[in-house]
């Protein structure tokens, strides 16, 4: 009897391609199609917890219906995910020099699997948070798919960044957005295409002067954690109940100061810059691979004077010498999945030093479903404490005999 899928319920996607198990490890989710008329159609590896990781979304496919009548000699696709936007452009126009970048390195890695895997090789993938260190390139297309809580000053500057590329741009936005677009008074927009619930806008290429490396654009607000000032990005993915429940993991922290520590999954630098204001002569070390996060966890640094050294990788191991660390500390993301936190437990139980520690902030509902199947192989790891829906695991070594 064929079971049916429960209301509300994501499909279930075909497996992953074993070269995406390789490239994504356990971020490696399924495949998906990207089909669009006039494109070919191309399977692409999709990895959990990235945009659109169940299927292309209807923005995207929009945009590719809506693009310039002339073929490009050249192509920039701001923000591309896992290339469901780049890679069918770079697939029909195989001449075109297609760079695609986006801020999260975890995007990076899989559209630059996904582009080897379709032997696209006009195709470059590279890390990068919006037009930041572009400044010197010149493309035919800005093509955007503009994150929906991005704010209105960085939609200017990703709209009219492209122009200063010599580039037209082709952007589509939520329909909520395009109020927010128009009220920008651009020179030469148009409208010119409209779905069930996106639009897209064309910009012609116009002299503007634009500060490509401007991170302000992003600036949504500041906020307040454990009595230090924090200037936070607009798109941070951050619950409300964020710092309340990250408080937990603070309060709990060694007396005894360590002479280094890590902070995985540091965001814009809450956990890691209260590790340095609490341990000044401890040396902290932050891990996040958004580039946009890891941009005001710097920007955070320097109006604190707070020394920390930033790591822009996928987990927390990666690059690092194992045993190095006293302590670590950090939190499971509930989008990732149970393979993910597995893989960053281990990380973290491989970087401790004899007698070391790491604390981990789960969610109550993690802690049930993925423990003990998640727990690393060789280290103990012990529930603290749970309180307010939070969940404090602790893994240590053995001091040695």
């Amino acid at each position: 009897m064929k079971k049916r899928r429960r209301p509300g319920a994501a499909a279930a996607l075909p497996a992953p391609s074993a070269a995406a198990r390789k490239a994504l490890g356990p971020y490696a989710r399924g495949r998906v199609i990207a089909a669009a008329p006039g494109f070919p159609r191309l399977s692409l590896d999709v990895p959990w917890d990235v945009f659109a990781s169940q299927g292309v979304d209807e923005g995207t496919l929009l945009l590719l219906r809506h693009l310039p009548a002339q073929p490009p000699a050249s192509v920039l696709d701001l923000g591309c995910g896992y290339g469901a936007l780049g890679l069918p452009v770079a697939a029909r126009w195989p001449s075109a020099r297609c760079i695609l970048v986006d801020r999260d390195l975890l995007a990076v890695a899989a559209a630059a699997h996904n582009a080897g895997a379709l032997g696209l090789h006009n195709v470059e993938v590279r890390p990068g948070l919006g037009y930041r260190e572009l400044a010197g390139e010149r493309f035919d297309w800005v093509l955007c798919n503009v994150p929906a809580r991005i704010g209105p000053r960085a939609i200017r500057y990703l709209l009219e960044g492209g122009r200063a590329l010599g580039a037209e741009v082709r952007a589509v936005v939520i329909r909520d957005l395009s109020p927010v677009v128009l009220g920008l008074g651009l020179a030469g927009l148009v409208q010119v295409g409209r779905g069930a619930r996106h639009d897209v806008f064309a910009l012609p290429a116009a002299a503007v002067a634009v500060d490509l490396d401007d991170e302000e654009v992003y600036a949504r607000d500041e906020t307040e954690f454990a009595g230090l000032r924090l200037s936070r990005p607009f798109d941070a993915s951050e619950d409300p109940a964020h710092f309340r429940l990250l408080a937990v993991l603070a309060e709990s922290l060694p007396r005894d100061v360590p002479p280094r520590a890590l902070a995985f999954r540091a965001g814009y630098g809450a956990l890691p810059l209260h590790l340095k204001s609490r341990y000044t002569a401890c040396e902290v070390l932050a891990q996040e691979r958004d580039l946009l996060d890891t941009a005001f966890l710097r920007r955070n640094a320097r109006r604190l004077r707070l020394d920390v050294a930033v790591l822009e990788t996928l987990f927390p191991a990666e690059g690092l010498e194992p045993a190095g660390f006293p302590l670590v500390v950090g939190e499971l993301s509930p989008s990732a999945g149970p393979s993910v936190a597995a893989r960053e437990m281990e990380d973290c139980a491989g970087l401790l030093t004899a007698g070391g520690e790491a604390l981990i902030l789960a969610s109550e509902k993690q802690e049930r479903e993925w423990l003990p199947q998640a727990a690393p192989k060789k280290a103990a790891l012990t529930l603290l404490l749970r309180r307010q829906g939070a969940s404090l695991l602790r893994i240590s070594r053995p001091r040695a005999p």
